[in-house]
């Protein structure tokens, strides 16, 4: 059997997988103060007999092997998880082969392997909601040197009559900054899930996504595009990406199809679980070498 660990900013999932990829058992939890948390989770694995772990973390995470701190949080929002040594907190408790990845990279690893984007070459997650994360995944790899790509934080032109105040602390108008979920209250003062589906702040973000996918697209030439998130997951959202995305393609790269191309996760919300199982059994392929 082979654990796997869901890091999210709100809730942590634990799995237990079976040889054959199967979800045998399963925990959640509110995700607080991170001594008392490990604790919960270590207790969840301790007594169940897996060969390894594989864990995908909300970051900035260090995902350097060969860095001094690696499987170390970095400087998150989340206060009491800054610089808080996640691998080793898991480490020395339970004496197992770990495979770790961000959240999103572990997402974009299930969906590669078992998801919407099997038999691909490579593939481009995303996640669009209360932040924006996203992971490159090539030959089977993530694309990451010695440190994760921060997808959320590239450059997005504005449109002309934008003028609300980027909700990234850091960039006046970066993708997440403009695009994620809290920009859609801060824009219209309700909450995206109590707006009309055709209200004019989606096809504003959607302008911004199909803008972001296209620089995605020119620089790294995926074979598909799998997005998820609540923004993104309201009704007829995914249509508008779509059509915005093909006004802007002006044929210079050739694309598939973007109802092709631009897809939603195929195991919608289990991809990080079963992402974290595949790097649990790529760290036993690992310790086998």
């Amino acid at each position: 059997m082979f654990g796997s660990i869901e890091l999210g900013g709100t809730k942590i999932r634990c799995g237990i997988f079976g040889d054959n990829g199967k979800m045998l058992d399963e925990i959640r939890i509110k995700t607080s103060d991170p001594k008392d948390d490990i604790k919960e989770v270590v207790g969840f694995f301790k007594d169940k007999d897996i060969k390894s772990l594989g864990v995908g973390a909300f970051g900035p995470i260090d995902v350097d092997e060969d860095s001094a701190t690696y499987g170390r949080i970095l400087q998150t929002p989340k206060k009491l998880w800054r610089n808080f040594d996640l691998l080793e907190n898991i480490k020395k408790e339970l004496n197992l082969p770990i495979g770790l990845s961000t959240d999103v990279g572990a997402s974009g690893i299930g969906e590669y392997e078992l998801g919407a984007a099997r038999g691909k070459g490579s593939s481009l997650y995303l996640t669009i909601g209360t932040g924006i994360g996203g992971s490159f995944i090539n030959d089977g790899r993530i694309l990451q040197t010695s440190f994760h790509p921060e997808m959320g934080h590239i450059e997005i032109a504005r449109e002309e009559d934008d003028k609300v105040k980027s909700l990234c602390d850091f960039h006046d108008s970066c993708f997440e900054g403009l695009c994620a979920g809290p920009s859609i209250l801060e824009r219209t003062g309700i909450s995206g899930e109590d707006l009309d589906k055709d209200h004019e702040v989606f096809d504003l973000l959607a302008r911004y996504i199909a803008k972001a996918l296209m620089t995605y697209s020119l620089i790294l030439r995926p074979d598909i595009i799998i997005i998820g998130g609540g923004v993104v997951n309201k009704e007829g959202m995914i249509e508008k990406i779509r059509d915005n995305f093909d006004k802007i393609n002006t044929g210079y790269v050739s694309l598939p199809r973007s109802k092709d191309y631009i897809v939603f996760p195929k195991l919608g919300n289990e991809a990080g679980l079963v992402g974290g199982y595949i790097l649990a059994k790529r760290a036993i392929d690992k310790t086998s070498l």
